[in-house]
C-alpha cells in the first residue's frame, strides 16, 4: 500500500494561531463598528469576514503558478504578515479619523471602510486556502486545527478585552499573526519572506507591550476620539468588554436628568453621564444619604408603580447609574435586589464611583448582583412586590452575533412569565419603553400584546384583561403596568386619584381605554388576522421570536424603504442591504466561475461539489447563529454565546473534522457519518426548547453542562462534512479553492439571511432551514455515488484540471 504524504507539523500550529487571530480581529472590529458608528453597522463585521475569506479563496483559485505547492510556506507567510499590517492599520486609521461625514459622501466613504476592512480577512482566507487545498491531503486535521484555533479565537478575545485595550489586543493579535508566518517559513530559505515577518511580528509585539503598559498605567495612549461623529473628550472612566464599551464624562452640578417628568425640577443635583457604546445613557447621582434630595424622582412616570401601591421588596432590572435604586430608598422599599448584567457598569457603581453615588451596595436593604436578569429570578427564590424594568435598550451589538441585543429576551412572553411567577401575591411587574402617540406606538402596542399573552398564559380570562393592566405616559415615555391578580374597584380608583395628583396621563386602566388596537388586544380577540392587518407588526415577541424593538415587515421595508429612518428600523434594513450585497457576492464568486467551468466539465461532475459546499456554508451558520440566540437567555449571560455555544460548535467540529482520514471514505461509513449528523440535529432541535424551559431554574454550571452535551453532538457530526467533501471530490484538485470560496460567501449570506429569517418567522424555523440545508448535502452525495467510487475517466479528470486552468486564465 502507498503511504501517503505526510503534512509537516508547523503547519497545522499556522492554521491554528492563524484561525485563532482571525476570529479574534472579527470580534474586535464588531465591538468598534458598535461602537463608532452605530450598533446595526456591527451587523456587517461577519459578513466583512466571510467576503474577505472568500476573496482570498478566489485568489488561490485564480493564480494557480503564484500560489503552487511548493511556494506555500513563503506565500503563507507573506500573506499573514499582510493580515496583521492592514488589520492594524485599518483599525488606526478607523479610531482616528472624525467619522463627520456629510450625507452625500456616506455610501462612499462605507465603500472605501469596507474596503480597508475586507483587506484583513483577504489575506488570512488566502492563508487559509493556501493550507487547506494547495498542501498534500491529509484527512480533516487540518480544517480541524483551523477550527479550533478559531474556537480558541472566541473564547480568548472574552480575557483579552479584560486584560487590555482593544487597541492593544489588536496589536497583540497582528503579532501573533506574524509569528505564525515566521514559524512556516523559517526553515523554508527564503531569506526575504523570513525577515518580513520577523521584523513585522517583533514591531508590533513591542507596540502592543507599550501600548498595554500604558493604558495600565493610565497614561495617554490610542482609543476611540470620535464615536458616532461626536469627539470623544472629558473621559473620566472607560471600560471594553465583549458585548459594550462604557464611558463616563461629567454631567456637571445641574437640574435633576429624568425620562418623563412630569414637572420641572427647582432644584440641582451633581450628577456623572455614563453611556454604553456613545449612544444609550443613564446618569450617576452624587449621593450623600439625604433622601430629600432625590423628591424629583416622585414626577418621574418610570416610577409610578411606587404610587400604584407601596412594595416593600422590589427588583431592579438594569441598575446603570442607580437612578431606580435610589428611586427605590425614595419610596422607602424595605429590600431592593438590583441586577446589573453589565460587569463594567457593576465596576462603575460598585467601586470607581461608589463613593460618588453613595456606595449603594452597602446601604442597608440594597443588594447588588451581577447577572443576566431572567437567569438569576429562574434560580433565585427570593420574590418581590415589584420588578421594575426601566427602558432597557443599550443598542450594543454583543461580538456573539450582530443582531442579537442583550435586552431582547426582556420583551418576550415567556421573559414576562418568568418575572410573573418571581411576584408576590398582588405585585406588579412595571415596564418602561419610548412612547410618541402620533409616530411611535409600536413599543407601546407591544408591550400590551405581551401582557395580554402572558397574562393569559397564568389563567386571566380574555374579558378580565382590561383589570391586570395599567399605562401611564408622561412626554415621550409610557409605563406598562401589570399584575397576574387583578385590581379591585377601591384599589384602582384609590391609585388613579394619586397618579393624576402627579399629573400622569393615563392611557390604560380597569376603566380607562386608550384606542381600537389596544381593546382588542386586552380583549382577547387578538389573532394573527388581527396582527397582519395593521400596519406594524406589533405581535408578542416570544423568545422564538424576540426581536421586540422591531417593528417593521421586511416586505414592508423592501416595498416602502423611507420605513428604514423610522426608529429601530434601520437595523433590519441594514440587514436587507447585506443580504443584497452577499447575492450579489454569490453572483461574482460561486455562479461566474460555475458557468465558465460548466464549459469544459460536465454538469453532472461539477453540480455536486459546487452544491455540496455552498450547503455547508449554509447550514452551519444556520444551525451556529439559532441556537446562540436560543441558549443565550438559558445559559445567563450574553458573553456565553462565546464562551459556551460558539466555542462548544466549533471545537467540537473541530474533533470531528480529526476524524475524518485522508484516504477516500468508504461508501458505507459515509452513509453512517450523515445519517448520524441528520439524526444528531433534528434531536438537537427537538430538545432545545424542552431543555431550556426544564433546566431553567439550574445553576449555571450545570446550565452549562447541558448546553454542550446539547450542541456537542451535532457538531462533532457538522464537521466532519467539509473534510468529507474535500475527500470524495479531492479528485478535482485544481477546483478546492474555488469550493472553499463557496463554502465562505454562502456562509456570509446565511449569516445575515439567518438573523433576517429568525426576526421574520422565528428562530425555530431558521434552525429547520440549516437542517434543510444538511438534508441537500445529503442529497448531492446521493446523486453522486456512481461515480464517487469508481475510478474517474483519465480523460474527464485532465478536462476539468485544464478547464480549471484556462478559466484561472481567462
Amino acid at each position: 500500500m502507498q503511504a501517503l504524504p505526510r503534512i509537516q507539523g508547523r503547519y497545522y500550529v499556522a492554521i491554528f494561531v492563524l484561525a485563532c487571530a482571525t476570529l479574534s480581529y472579527q470580534i474586535l472590529i464588531t465591538r468598534f463598528f458598535s461602537v463608532m458608528l452605530y450598533y446595526h453597522f456591527a451587523f456587517a463585521a461577519i459578513s466583512l469576514a466571510m467576503l474577505g475569506l472568500t476573496r482570498g479563496a478566489m485568489e488561490v483559485y485564480g493564480k494557480p503558478a503564484r500560489y503552487a505547492p511548493e511556494r506555500v510556506a513563503a506565500e503563507f507567510a507573506r500573506h499573514a504578515s499582510y493580515f496583521a499590517l492592514s488589520g492594524v492599520g485599518a483599525m488606526i486609521v478607523f479610531l482616528c479619523v472624525p467619522l463627520v461625514i456629510p450625507a452625500g459622501q456616506v455610501p462612499a466613504a462605507l465603500a472605501v471602510a469596507t474596503f480597508a476592512f475586507v483587506m484583513p480577512f483577504t489575506e488570512s482566507g488566502v492563508c487559509i486556502t493556501l493550507l487547506l487545498t494547495r498542501l498534500p491531503y491529509g484527512g480533516g486535521w487540518l480544517y480541524a486545527s483551523d477550527l479550533a484555533g478559531a474556537a480558541l479565537g472566541c473564547l480568548g478575545v472574552i480575557f483579552l478585552l479584560l486584560a487590555v485595550d482593544p487597541v492593544s489586543a489588536a496589536l497583540w493579535i497582528g503579532a501573533l499573526a506574524a509569528a505564525a508566518g515566521w514559524l512556516v517559513v523559517r526553515n523554508h530559505g527564503d531569506v526575504r519572506t523570513l525577515r518580513l515577518s520577523w521584523a513585522v511580528a517583533l514591531t508590533l509585539a513591542t507596540a502592543a507591550g507599550v501600548h498595554t503598559g500604558l493604558d495600565v498605567s493610565g497614561k495617554s495612549h490610542l482609543g476611540v476620539f470620535w464615536a458616532k461623529g461626536t469627539e470623544q473628550k472629558g473621559t473620566l472612566f472607560e471600560r471594553w468588554n465583549t458585548y459594550s464599551r462604557v464611558r463616563v464624562t461629567q454631567y456637571g452640578n445641574s437640574t435633576p436628568f429624568g425620562w418623563g417628568l412630569a414637572r420641572t425640577p427647582d432644584t440641582r443635583i451633581e450628577q456623572n453621564y455614563l453611556d454604553i457604546d456613545a449612544d444609550a445613557s443613564t446618569v450617576i447621582t452624587r449621593f450623600d444619604g439625604d433622601l430629600s434630595k432625590l423628591s424629583y424622582l416622585k414626577d418621574d412616570v418610570i416610577n409610578a408603580a411606587y404610587l400604584v401601591q407601596p412594595p416593600a421588596d422590589v427588583a431592579v432590572v438594569g441598575v446603570g447609574g442607580g437612578r431606580d435604586i435610589l428611586s427605590g430608598l425614595y419610596f422607602g422599599a424595605r429590600n431592593i435586589r438590583g441586577i446589573e448584567i453589565n460587569p463594567a457598569i457593576f465596576e462603575v457603581l460598585t467601586d470607581r464611583f461608589a463613593t460618588f453615588s453613595g456606595h449603594l451596595d452597602r446601604v442597608p436593604g440594597v443588594s447588588l448582583v451581577n447577572a443576566e436578569a431572567r437567569s438569576f429570578i429562574n434560580h433565585s427564590p427570593d420574590r418581590y412586590d415589584l420588578v421594575q424594568i426601566s427602558l432597557i435598550d443599550t443598542w450594543a451589538a454583543t461580538a456573539a452575533g450582530g443582531l442579537t441585543l442583550t435586552e431582547n429576551r426582556l420583551y418576550t412572553v415567556e421573559a414576562w412569565d418568568d418575572f410573573y411567577r418571581a411576584l408576590k401575591p398582588g405585585g406588579l411587574l412595571s415596564v418602561s419603553r419610548w412612547f410618541d402617540p402620533d409616530g411611535h406606538r409600536g413599543e407601546f402596542y407591544r408591550l400590551v400584546a405581551i401582557a395580554a399573552s402572558a397574562l393569559q398564559r397564568k389563567g386571566v380570562p380574555a374579558t378580565e384583561l382590561p383589570r391586570h393592566v395599567i399605562a401611564l405616559n408622561v412626554g415621550g415615555i409610557v409605563t406598562v403596568i401589570t399584575r397576574p391578580d387583578a385590581f379591585t374597584d377601591a384599589g384602582w380608583q384609590s391609585a388613579r386619584a394619586r397618579l393624576q395628583a402627579q399629573n400622569f396621563h393615563i392611557l390604560l386602566g380597569p376603566d380607562v381605554a386608550f384606542d381600537s388596537v389596544t381593546s382588542t388586544l386586552l380583549s382577547g380577540k387578538a389573532d394573527p388576522a388581527f396582527f397582519a392587518s395593521l400596519p406594524e407588526n406589533i405581535a408578542p415577541s416570544t423568545d422564538d421570536n424576540p426581536f421586540f424593538f422591531y417593528t417593521a415587515r421586511l416586505g414592508e421595508l423592501v416595498a416602502r424603504p423611507a420605513l428604514a429612518l423610522t426608529n429601530n428600523n434601520a437595523a433590519i434594513n441594514m440587514t436587507l442591504l447585506l443580504i443584497l450585497i452577499a447575492l450579489c457576492a454569490c453572483g461574482i464568486y460561486i455562479v461566474l466561475p460555475f458557468v465558465r467551468l460548466a464549459r469544459r466539465m460536465p454538469l453532472s461532475a461539477l453540480t455536486p461539489p459546487v452544491t455540496y459546499f455552498s450547503a455547508i456554508g449554509m447550514g452551519f451558520m444556520l444551525i451556529e447563529i439559532s441556537q446562540m440566540q436560543r441558549l443565550m437567555v438559558f445559559l445567563g449571560h450574553p458573553v456565553y454565546g462565546l464562551s459556551v455555544v460558539l466555542f462548544t460548535i466549533l471545537l467540537f467540529s473541530g474533533i470531528g473534522s480529526a476524524t475524518v482520514g485522508a484516504r477516500s471514505p468508504e461508501p458505507g461509513t459515509i452513509g453512517v457519518r450523515v445519517a448520524a449528523l441528520l439524526a444528531t440535529l433534528v434531536a438537537a432541535g427537538l430538545l432545545t426548547p424542552l431543555l431550556t424551559v426544564w433546566a431553567r431554574s439550574e445553576p449555571t454550571d450545570m446550565r452549562i453542562l447541558l448546553s454542550v452535551l446539547l450542541l456537542a453532538p451535532p457538531a462533532f457530526c457538522m464537521g466532519t462534512m467539509f473534510p468529507l467533501g474535500l475527500g470524495i471530490w479531492r479528485r478535482h484538485a485544481e477546483l478546492l479553492p474555488f469550493f472553499w470560496s463557496a463554502n465562505g460567501i454562502t456562509s456570509m449570506l446565511a449569516s445575515v439571511l439567518g438573523m433576517a429569517l429568525s426576526i421574520e418567522f422565528g428562530i425555530a424555523r431558521t434552525y429547520a432551514l440549516g437542517v434543510c440545508f444538511y438534508v441537500v448535502c445529503a442529497a448531492m452525495i446521493a446523486v453522486s455515488r456512481a461515480r464517487l467510487f469508481t475510478s474517474p475517466r483519465r480523460g474527464e479528470v485532465e478536462a476539468g484540471a485544464n478547464g480549471s486552468a484556462r478559466s484561472a486564465a481567462r
